[in-house]
């Protein structure tokens, strides 16, 4: 029997790829990223982490992994880089994806470093793991997982997050975690592999290591360090040093091991002020702020320890102490004062205790809890001195954090003076030392009094600054949504707007559930007209001429490619709100009756609309979006507030990478509109030139800082010019002309082309294109001209191009256009056609010309007057009627 010839296998061209070593946040990253990305294989680069190793050999099958020596990586086309951004950490992939026409994604959860790959498409993100992030992609884009994938992925992030417990961990974790749980993900799969049992031989390396155990003062932090050697290879050797941190109570651990074949250092931190990551990197190593390791070739203990120290130094900030928190000057009160008074300076200050001094020396410490004892016992006018504690406990200045914590937390005490001497140098309680170790937010009330508050602006501007018709409308929508079993929200920059007093009638609602069969239901029972895109699932219910409302079901969407209009699916209304461009227009608010106006707000939007700061919500907005980059400073200017750094450098990046050139000329004209029609525009443009935007709304060539001048002078001079055109003059169509006035007739046709203007805004600009030069010369010609001529010369032109040339215009050329304006253009001759037919002349095209002269006489004063334009229109006829 003869056996056929197998068919070729297709070589893989979409590729996965983690850190060479791949800890179970990488691995799982890489499983994740092959279910986003149909037709992926994984790489693994191999591991010297046992339980990574042992899960691998029993899984690779049921996984889509490929053997990298298997793998033809010169049909690469797209790699995906999970959990690291940095080539050089990929093996053998690292020259791949240095090849150009191969396309990069990453994603990843460390800092950026330098000589990380600059990535288009960088999906990366400060969270716990890298995990997590594809996870939430995977939940929204409803990707089937396998109680397999999901444990995987499960353990990774539980490793990368210390089981949600490390400091990095956010609540983007944690939903996760959450949704992981729901799919299926095996709890016993994680009680596994993620084991810390140690073998015989780990045991042995880990006695070694505690009795080399040195502690090392750094900048007042104890660092761990601990050294051994190894006469075969060792797995896990981060074990070691989980074990050091967490079951000897170091906060920060290293464990330097040589062996055979290389020198590993790994490291352990539980302090915000030892970044771990930071500290490895300087001997050539990788992670993140609470572990990190590397492998050295060549290297020796003596060398590296002397090196480990010096990157310690340079790296570990000195922890905060009691003079960095303490609340100084502090109120006193004196030994003399009643504890009445000192009751009443208490509650005047809102302090629970005040310290008690006498010649500028602590002499004691009296608390409210010591007046409400006095005024029990009638002795309120009692002196300090009979009710003060005498030997209050006390700390000098630079007594640290942890010291100062156990203190508070042995005494029961709540707070303790700081003196140096005998003298007072202030004072700090549990809330200062809660709020050093925690954040301001950690006990602060005012989260929740934000959201009140909020929901009562949002309440009082939907009252004072909405039409009536509109609020029924939103009410009517809400009640309908709650009748179908529905929430509804109004959402984005009607909410933004609202919070800041401004009026807004832009008024968007998303449906939790399906938006486009709730639109029409509403049409149908509120009597709307509807029109439904069903492309983007949005309807819009048209209530009257001016009352239109967009109806959309919660959303999430996704980009194809840079600048390309998104693909939308249905979502929730978290995702929906992450799906926009700003924190500011991230923000909804309840329309249903029984929570209206209550504010949701799940990406700090409140707080920055507070703070005035224009804040994207992820690493990749400006190239899912590059019209956003316009949007932002657009933002920025009108509300007076500032572009955040992150952001502003994410914003930098996409101009540099030329994002918005991927975008349709369609779409940047509808910006560059709303840019015009900002109060400030010229202040919007004048931003986006400082970020190198400029030059996507302008011609090519074109000197754009005439641009910013001339914009300016427009925007300045329209109020008080527009006034005596007959008809409003369009602020969008008479600042679109200075965007080309100067440029080249080949340059602002293309442009006006690639904009896809329509002749209300680009006639204009062509018409001063070709005609400004001659017609600034003869407006600023200082001899006489005519008022037939200057008739003449301005009558051609669009009111728009006649409000340029005035703005940009001398003195001169100014009072000749407001001659014009004012006396000129309402001029009408008292002669007609009818006038030449009647006095024989037969009709034709010599009526024009005969007609233009009896206008020019009548604006010169020649002929004025019927009887007198009549016989001036003989005068004229006379040769043509000879004819």
């Amino acid at each position: 029997m003869t056996r056929r010839p197998g068919k070729a296998r297709e070589p893989v061209t979409r590729v996965v790829v983690g850190h060479a070593n791949p800890d179970f946040d990488a691995y799982a990253a890489m499983v994740a990223a092959t279910k986003l990305y149909p037709g992926s294989k994984a790489v693994f680069l191999g591991s010297q982490n046992a339980n990574v190793r042992e899960f691998h050999n029993l899984h690779e099958e049921f996984l889509e992994f490929v053997d990298l020596k298997q793998l033809d990586v010169s049909a690469v086309r797209q790699v995906i880089m999970v959990d690291t951004r940095d080539p050089d950490r990929i093996g053998e992939m690292g020259r791949v994806v240095r090849t150009p026409g191969v396309e990069v994604i990453v994603y990843d959860h460390h800092p950026h470093s330098e000589g990380d790959l600059v990535a288009p498409a960088d999906h990366s993100m400060n969270v716990g793991a890298s995990t997590s992030i594809l996870v939430h992609q995977i939940r929204d884009r409803a990707v089937a997982l396998t109680p397999l994938e999901a444990s995987v992925m499960l353990l990774g992030i539980h490793e990368d997050t210390g089981s949600l417990t490390y400091p990095s961990t956010t609540p983007y974790d944690a939903d996760a975690v959450a949704f992981l749980m729901a799919a299926g993900a095996d709890i016993e799969v994680l009680n596994r592999f993620m084991s810390r049992t140690l073998t015989v031989v780990q045991r042995e390396l880990l006695d070694v290591l505690l009795e080399t155990l040195e502690l090392w003062d750094i900048h007042g932090h104890q660092i761990a360090v601990g050294t051994a050697v190894a006469t075969e290879y060792v797995d896990s050797a981060s074990v070691l040093t989980h074990y050091i941190c967490e079951d000897l109570g170091y906060r920060v651990a290293v464990a330097i091991i040589a062996m055979p074949d290389r020198l590993h250092v790994v490291g352990r931190s539980r302090l915000p002020e030892v970044d771990i990551g930071a500290v490895l990197k300087h001997l050539g190593g990788g992670g993140h702020p609470q572990a990190a390791s590397t492998a050295l070739k060549g290297a020796h203990i003596p060398d590296i320890v002397a090196r480990l120290r010096e990157a310690l130094e340079l790296e570990v900030s000195a922890p905060l102490k009691a003079r960095d928190i303490m609340t100084s000057p502090v109120r006193v009160v004196t030994p003399e004062m009643t504890m009445a008074e000192a009751g009443r300076l208490m509650a005047t200050w809102g302090h629970g205790g005040l310290p008690v001094s006498e010649d500028g020396r602590l002499v004691g410490l009296v608390t409210r809890k010591d007046v409400d004892k006095a005024v029990r016992h009638g002795l309120d006018h009692a002196p300090l001195t009979g009710f003060m504690a005498r030997d209050p406990i006390t700390i000098g200045p630079d007594v640290d954090l942890a010291s100062l914590e156990g203190l508070l937390g042995r005494s029961g005490i709540g707070r303790v003076p700081v003196v140096e001497g005998d003298q007072i140098l202030g004072i700090v309680t549990r809330k200062d030392l809660l709020r050093a170790e925690h954040g301001a937010a950690y006990m602060d009330r005012g989260v929740a009094q934000q959201r009140s508050a909020a929901s009562h602006r949002f309440m009082a501007s939907f009252e004072q600054l909405v039409p009536t018709d509109v609020r029924d409308a939103v009410r009517a929508l809400g009640a309908l949504a709650d009748e179908q079993g529905l929430r509804a929200h109004v959402v984005g920059g009607f909410v933004r707007d609202m919070l800041l007093g401004r009026p807004n009638l832009d008024v968007d609602i998303v449906i939790e559930g399906d938006g486009l069969a709730f639109a029409e239901h509403a049409a149908k029972v509120l009597g709307y007209r509807i029109r439904v895109h069903h492309r983007f699932g949005t309807a819009v219910l048209v209530a009257s001429k001016t009352l239109h409302l967009d109806i959309t079901s919660a959303r999430t969407e996704y980009y194809t490619r840079p600048g390309a209009l998104p693909t939308v699916e249905r979502s929730s209304l978290r995702q929906d709100l992450f799906r926009r461009d700003f924190s500011i227009n991230a923000m909804a608010a309840c329309i249903s009756p029984g929570c209206f106006g209550v504010i949701v707000d799940p990406f700090g939007g409140l707080a920055d609309l507070e703070h005035g700061i224009v804040r994207c919500l992820h690493s990749l907005s400006f190239v899912e979006d590059p019209t956003r980059v316009l949007r932002a400073v657009r933002f920025e200017r009108r509300y007076g507030f500032a572009i955040d750094g992150s952001t502003e450098a994410l914003l930098r990046q996409a101009v540099v990478l030329g994002m918005l050139e991927e975008v349709s000329g369609a779409r940047i004209r509808e910006e560059m509109l709303d840019i015009l029609d900002e109060e400030l525009a010229a202040e919007v443009l004048r931003r986006l030139e400082e970020f190198g935007a400029l030059e996507t709304l302008v011609p090519e060539g074109i000197d754009r800082a005439r641009v910013l001048d001339e914009v300016g002078r427009v925007a300045a001079g329209l109020p008080e010019i527009s006034g005596r055109f007959p008809h409003p003059v369009r602020r969008q169509a008479a600042l679109t002309t200075p965007l080309a006035a100067s440029a080249s007739r080949a340059s602002a046709e293309r442009w006006a082309r690639r904009l896809r203007l329509g002749r209300e805004y680009s006639a204009a600009a062509l018409l001063i294109v070709e005609r400004r030069e001659v017609v600034v010369r003869l407006l600023k010609d200082g001899r006489k001209m005519l008022d037939s001529r200057l008739y003449f010369l301005l009558q051609p032109l669009p009111d728009v191009a006649i409000v340029y040339l005035w703005a940009v215009g001398e003195r001169l050329a100014r009072e000749r256009i407001e001659r014009y304006l004012d006396v000129l253009a309402g001029v009408r001759i008292a002669v007609s056609g009818d006038d030449l037919t009647a006095l024989g002349m037969k009709p034709g095209p010599g009526y024009s010309a005969i007609l233009a002269q009896a206008l020019a006489d009548r604006l010169d004063g020649r002929a004025v007057g019927r009887a007198a334009e009549l016989s001036n229109l003989r005068r004229l006829a006379r040769p043509r009627r000879a004819t």
